[in-house]
């Protein structure tokens, strides 16, 4: 049986990337949208925010923009739905133990979508790091890079937290989900940063455990959206890492002394990916526990790193 999800937001990334996964899926029917516009949308009923909260969705997916998020999130818990919602979670950790101790009463699902976590090149280069074929891991190189958008672009918007929140999200989230790195106020790092009345672009340099990271983001640069990891005998690189076009053909090269071996992706939707994780697994106790950890890891990254701007 499907099960009801009501949507907080539908801008140009959930009406390109969201709304045709959901409206295909078996598992979601969407029964509601939270939307100031009277104008319909595609039939779905539409809600003021009074409203929308009076109704009983099973899930609720958060798209608007990031200023609204906290918000949200703590009104869709109290209203007892699940919550998935868009990168950044929070722009700050102030009600981020709140909110963890809501979902953990509540038993519902908090989930922060980082949609690239889900395609099979990331597994595949998971399992390399963690077999330690190639010996010990020495650095990391990775790249979320833009040239010059519109200046109507919501990066553009301080509301949203600019580029920081859009790209270097990503890079910090590798931390959690890619090295299983946990939050320790120790970590030493170095961050970059280039502000006007919004983030525009910056690098960071952890240092853990002896290796480093170097992470470039933002505008106004050559576009790179790329990983690159380095270990005593190979290196591992794969190009459109976090953002990928519609059938678009992922390829992972692994550089050893004597050869280059390729490995070729066909591109899955790692949308449909990430949904299907979602509902096969969102009642269990473990993948709450985890998915509210990674969370509060991936919100105390951003936040040290913020404190240093």
């Amino acid at each position: 049986m499907k099960k009801t999800i009501g949507i907080i937001g539908c801008g140009y990334h959930f009406t390109e990337k969201i709304y045709p996964v959901l409206i295909k899926t078996d598992f979601f029917k969407i029964t509601g949208i939270l939307r100031k516009k009277k104008k319909t949308f595609n039939g779905i009923k539409l809600f003021n925010e009074k409203n929308f909260f009076k109704e009983k969705f099973d899930f609720i997916y958060i798209s608007c923009p990031n200023s609204h998020h906290e918000k949200y999130i703590i009104k869709s818990l109290e209203n007892g739905s699940h919550v998935i919602c868009e990168k950044p979670f929070l722009l700050n950790k102030l009600r981020l133990n709140h909110i963890l101790d809501l979902s953990k009463k509540k038993k519902r699902l908090i989930f922060e979508a980082f949609m690239y976590v889900y395609h099979p090149a990331f597994d595949f280069i998971k399992k390399k790091i963690s077999k330690k074929k190639y010996g010990k891991l020495k650095y990391i190189i990775s790249n979320f890079r833009f040239p010059s958008l519109n200046k109507k672009n919501h990066r553009y918007n301080s509301i949203n937290g600019g580029f920081f929140f859009d790209s270097a999200s990503y890079l910090i989230s590798l931390e959690s989900y890619l090295f299983n790195t946990i939050f320790d106020k120790k970590i030493k790092f170095f961050s970059d940063l280039i502000k006007k009345k919004t983030s525009l672009r910056g690098n960071i340099v952890f240092t853990i455990k002896k290796n480093k990271r170097f992470y470039f983001w933002g505008e106004g640069q050559n576009y790179n959206n790329n990983l690159e990891i380095f270990f005593e005998n190979a290196t591992i690189f794969c190009d459109k890492f976090f953002s990928k076009l519609n059938n678009e053909i992922i390829e992972i090269k692994i550089f050893t002394k004597n050869k280059i071996q390729k490995k070729i992706f066909k591109n899955v939707n790692h949308f449909i990916e990430m949904f299907n994780l979602i509902f096969k697994n969102y009642k269990k106790e473990e993948f709450q526990k985890i998915c509210r950890k990674k969370i509060e890891n991936q919100s105390k990254f951003m936040e040290k790193i913020k404190k240093n701007f």
